[in-house]
């Protein structure tokens, strides 16, 4: 007797939440480089340091990742582009309350899984240099949390 094993996944959902310019893209950016030295892009056109969502393979699972996310409009075309490519993990980038948020909350509710929010902050008195280097601490933290999905 042939058994079928049916692999049902629930997308893992995690929200860079913060203020304007707090370095969210960047860091989101900072991850996709990451994503790219580590495994591979899986998008038709690639988007390196932009605003638009890209996909990769990593481990075994489909990452998308989406630096924009300061309005709703933003954050609802990201969802649709999560639900095209059928991730396992989905990022997203939106500010601290609103619009952005309300978009990514949808997918929460229809996938019926739970946002992991993760909050982005800036150091005002921070160098432009430190910054950086905090940005890239939080892209490798981020890495790491999908790293053993």
């Amino acid at each position: 007797m042939n058994k079928k094993v049916l692999k049902i996944t629930i997308m893992r959902i995690i929200g860079l939440y913060g203020h304007a310019n707090c370095g969210k893209s960047a860091t989101l950016n900072m991850l996709k480089e990451l994503l790219r030295e580590a495994g591979k892009s899986v998008s038709s056109k690639p988007h390196p340091w932009s605003e638009e969502p890209e996909t990769f393979e990593y481990k075994g699972i489909i990452v998308c990742v989406a630096p924009g996310g300061d309005t709703k409009t933003i954050v609802e075309s990201n969802v649709r582009y999560f639900k095209s490519k059928n991730c396992d993990v989905a990022i997203s980038a939106t500010r601290t309350s609103g619009g952005s948020v309300e978009a990514l909350q949808h997918i929460e509710q229809e996938k019926q899984t739970k946002i992991e929010w993760i909050r982005k902050s800036y150091e005002y008195n921070l160098s432009e240099t430190t910054q950086t280097l905090c940005n890239q601490e939080t892209a490798r933290y981020l890495l790491g949390l999908f790293a053993s999905v």
